[in-house]
Parts: C-alpha cells; sequence; structure tokens
C-alpha cells in the first residue's frame, strides 16, 4: 500500500512540474530584470483600512502569492527595502525558491521609521545601472514620504537614464497615504502598471498584474513588437542587440560614436604648449574622467615641411610627448591612457605654400574613441 502512495506520489509531482515546463515554453518575458523596494517607513506599520493587519505584513503577504506566480523565465530579480534602504537580495537569476527566501527577510517590524522613499529608490541605481536588457520597478509603498529627496524626481530620472518601466502596488487609503504621488511614478512611462493592494486580495487580479508586468503569452506576441534592449529599435531590425541603457542608437540600433578632438597647434620648431590650450586641455581630461570606457587615446604629432625629413620626425615627437606629458604630470591622468606618436610631415592638413598653412600643419591632434552618445 505504501509503495502504491509513493508512486501515485511520484506520479502526480511529474506531473505537475510537466504543466510548470510546458506553461513556461508558452510565455515570453515582457522585461529581462525586476527590482522590487517594500516601503518600511513608519506609516506602513498602520494598520491598512478594512483589515486587522499592518500595511507592511500585508505586503510581505502579498509578495509571497506573487512570487508563487512568477514563471521561471529567466529573469534576473532583486529585492530592497527602503527606511531605512537596504539590499535583501543583489540582481541575480530568479528562482521562486530563492527568491521566496529573501522575501522571508523582510523585516515586519517598524516602529517609527522616517520615510525616504526617493533614498530607496536611489539605492536601486547601481543595479539598474549594471542590468542588461528591460528592467521593471516594482513598489510597494502607502506613498508617504517626509524627508530626502523627492522620490518622483528619482524614479523619472532612473526611468530617463535606464529606460526602467515603474509599477506600484498602493497601500495609499483614505485615511493615511499617498495615491497622487503613485500614480505620478506609474505615469512615468507607458509601460508602468499601478493597483491597490485591495485589489490584488483576489487571485485572478493579482496572476493578471504578474502577467501585465512579467510575460506575455507567446502565441499572441508579434516579434517585431519586441525591444529587447529597450533602445527604441525593435528586434526585427536590431542590428546591435544588446546596447547598454542610456546611450542613444541610430536607426539599426546601435550606439553612435561621439569622437572627442583634441587640436593644438605650436610656433615654428617649438614642442612648448602655449598657455592659450591649457583650459582646452583641462576640458578633454575633464571629458575622459567622466566616460566608462574609450580606446587608448593617440596623441599624434605633425609639423610643417620646413627642415629635413629627420629633424621634422624627432620635432613631431616631441611635440606629441609634451602633451602626453603635460596631461599626465599637470592633470594627473594615468600615462598609460595614452600613446604619444609623431608623424613628421607625412601628414599634412593644409598647405606648405604660406605661413598660414604651415601653422596649421604644426599641430597634435588627439581622438577619443570608443565613447558613445547618450541619450
Amino acid at each position: 500500500m505504501k509503495v502504491k502512495k509513493l508512486v501515485l506520489l511520484t506520479l502526480l509531482v511529474a506531473m505537475f512540474s510537466a504543466s510548470v515546463a510546458v506553461a513556461a515554453e508558452n510565455y515570453v518575458r515582457k522585461v529581462d530584470n525586476f527590482f522590487i523596494l517594500v516601503d518600511r517607513s513608519g506609516s506602513m506599520d498602520e494598520k491598512y483600512v478594512g483589515t486587522k493587519e499592518t500595511k507592511i505584513v500585508l505586503a510581505k503577504a502579498l509578495l509571497e502569492r506573487m512570487n508563487a506566480m512568477i514563471p521561471e523565465l529567466g529573469y534576473q530579480g532583486a529585492l530592497s527595502t527602503a527606511a531605512p534602504s537596504g539590499e535583501l537580495q543583489g540582481l541575480e537569476a530568479y528562482t521562486t525558491a530563492g527568491y521566496g527566501a529573501s522575501i522571508a527577510k523582510v523585516p515586519t517590524l517598524i516602529g517609527s521609521n522616517p520615510t525616504p522613499l526617493g533614498v530607496g529608490l536611489k539605492g536601486l541605481e547601481p543595479a539598474l545601472q549594471g542590468a542588461v536588457g528591460r528592467s521593471a520597478v516594482i513598489i510597494l509603498s502607502d506613498g508617504r514620504e517626509n524627508t530626502g529627496e523627492g522620490s518622483l524626481k528619482v524614479a523619472a530620472a532612473l526611468a530617463e537614464k535606464y529606460g526602467a518601466c515603474f509599477h506600484t502596488i498602493s497601500y495609499a487609503d483614505t485615511v493615511n497615504g499617498n495615491q497622487a504621488l503613485l500614480d505620478a511614478i506609474t505615469a512615468l512611462k507607458p509601460c508602468g502598471v499601478g493597483v491597490s493592494a485591495a485589489q490584488l486580495t483576489d487571485d485572478a487580479a493579482l496572476q493578471k498584474f504578474v502577467k501585465d508586468v512579467f510575460y506575455d503569452d507567446a502565441t499572441a506576441v508579434d516579434p517585431c513588437s519586441l525591444d529587447d534592449d529597450n533602445d527604441g529599435v525593435n528586434n526585427c531590425i536590431d542590428k546591435c542587440p544588446d546596447t547598454l541603457p542610456g546611450l542613444a542608437v541610430d536607426a539599426d540600433g546601435c550606439p553612435i560614436d561621439d569622437i572627442v578632438t583634441l587640436k593644438i597647434n605650436f610656433d615654428f620648431d617649438k614642442s612648448d604648449i602655449k598657455p592659450q590650450y591649457h583650459q582646452e586641455l583641462a576640458d578633454f581630461a575633464s571629458y575622459m574622467r567622466q566616460q566608462q570606457s574609450f580606446t587608448v587615446v593617440e596623441i599624434a604629432g605633425h609639423t610643417d615641411s620646413v627642415g629635413t625629413d629627420e629633424y621634422n620626425q624627432k620635432l613631431s615627437e616631441r611635440r606629441a610627448k609634451a602633451v602626453r606629458d603635460y596631461l599626465v604630470n599637470e592633470l594627473g591622468m594615468d600615462t598609460n591612457l595614452f600613446s604619444a606618436v609623431g608623424y613628421g610631415e607625412s601628414k599634412p592638413i593644409s598647405t606648405n605654400d604660406t605661413d598660414e598653412g604651415r601653422a596649421e600643419n604644426r599641430r597634435i591632434l588627439a581622438e577619443l574613441k570608443g565613447v558613445y552618445k547618450k541619450k
């Protein structure tokens, strides 16, 4: 008898696992990454109207129910709290069990915490910055805030920089809360979904919210309507499908080069940098520091045609070295970021038959490449 029960139980588990796998195959994910932010401010310790439980206790229970409805489609998931701001799970591969263990860590004892909701949102930025693809931020809050940078301003900046969609589950009620703020955050992008916690007590409503945020039926999705890297160019024509968030792209979905040029001219037979170029050099160095990546900058030295080829080659090398040394010694740049190369008189940009033309040819030219325009 025990053997029969064990066999039956094994069959049931196998059938359930197969049904989940089939369901997952029928879905396509709407987002690649999701960040859930749970508000733990003092007002979330108050009882939610019409219930005997505090808002934070209800929020944790709702997360547990929602977690059971999210299909495992290869998401990256993170979980954080606001008031105080803290990370319960960094952005990592989503599994129902793993994320459930993180939800279990959400503290339900609050006390009189202030409400820096904007600080909590700001704390998501490092993970958003490193996320690849489409991102969703889901906020569970009553919308109250009384300290720190305004949450709407912070959310708007994150939506703009990283293309994130903001969704809200509201615990605002007629007694306490700021529904207007949550509505404004939800409306930052057309993809935003806003619901009240009261609506989600119904399992069918919660399942709809999960579907609206996380996935679509595979048969209902036109592949050309998808934009996996959220750059504004659909997958069917996107030739650069993994564009990083925040970069401007061309019609093919590829980042647009932002080549910055430094040009300095020299007096005849001189390699010393004239003071009039000091600010230009400082601006070039400052711009380099702001970039996340670029190729090694070649500082190319040039001369006019007066003098022998051998002499001009050495002069052009001294000019390139002078500029590199100024950037390193005077402006604190890393010497490994630059190469100093002399081209002598071999690459004129103007005629060598006039004083003005020769003055144009006595130059260094440096181009910062591998940098892309931002949105």
